[in-house]
């Protein structure tokens, strides 16, 4: 069911992956950029086939974004991208992309508990891991209602178009450099 209803999101890229937006007009994530047996890329398809089985139809890699830092609807600050991001991804170009997204493209999650999940199911290289259906519903758990303070919500998606950009910007960061603004917005 189309909505005219739309997230506001923000998404770090490299600015390889900026030109492309801007050449392509669409930016898709490719499976062939990961390596198959890395625990992440198994994390990242259990939760394309998440968006699958809620209606989201992903065939590439999911899209990354936020859409609650600290706070619900809340941009995220230089402090959340320092921690994502190594020194040689900064040394290489990192953009902010501030954008509109139609909320059925869209599965939000929470950050906190992903990462719990992670640690607990995917990162110890497990060959099937198996998400229990309480710590999937909890991961799920995103309204404003449900929403704990200080958690983060992430967003995926199967593609960025450009129609959907307000803004493209620099992020304010140098690598190496811990002398940055914890509290300036990206």
């Amino acid at each position: 069911m189309k909505t005219d209803k739309t997230y506001r999101l923000w998404t770090f890229q490299g600015i390889k992956a900026v030109e492309e937006l801007k050449n392509k007009g669409i930016l898709e994530a490719n499976w062939d950029s990961y390596w198959e047996a890395d625990s992440f890329t198994k994390a990242y398809r259990w939760m394309a086939n998440q968006m699958s089985l809620r209606g989201i139809t992903c065939t590439n890699a999911p899209i990354w974004a936020w859409h609650s830092c600290k706070k619900y609807e809340n941009a995220p600050k230089l402090v959340d991208a320092r921690c994502l991001l190594s020194d040689i991804a900064i040394e290489n170009g990192i953009q902010t992309i501030e954008f509109e997204c139609p909320v059925e493209l869209v599965l939000l999650s929470s950050y906190g508990r992903w990462n719990v999940m992670l640690h607990d199911n995917f990162i110890p290289r497990k060959e099937d891991p198996a998400i229990d259906m309480k710590t999937e519903v909890l991961l799920f758990e995103t309204s404003r209602k449900k929403f704990r303070k200080y958690d983060d919500i992430q967003a995926t998606l199967p593609y960025l178009k450009l129609e959907w950009v307000k803004d493209i910007r620099d992020l304010n960061l140098k690598p190496n450099d811990r002398t940055y603004n914890p509290e300036e917005e990206v």
